[in-house]
């Protein structure tokens, strides 16, 4: 499982945003970053998947590439 997701966050940038977040969900790929005052950006690409409840899953978000990335979570999630 850490060997895909390494493999997905090396895609390109073109294919991860194939997988974009949209407004008002947090599922998907997509930016995380805090900002205060007293702390410097930080800035962290994310990849937030629903994984249970089972109903509540949104594989439009689940990568395809790598190609084990899918069996990978299956195998991981019951």
């Amino acid at each position: 499982m850490k060997l895909d997701v390494r493999e997905f966050f090396q895609l390109p940038l073109e294919e991860k945003r194939q997988l974009a977040q949209v407004t008002g969900d947090v599922q998907g790929y997509g930016q995380l970053f805090v900002v205060s005052k007293d702390q410097k950006l930080d800035w962290a690409d994310v990849l937030y998947l629903n994984t249970q409840p089972a109903p509540e899953r949104c594989l439009r978000f689940w990568p395809t590439q790598p190609l084990t990335f899918r069996q990978a979570c299956r195998r991981t999630v019951p």
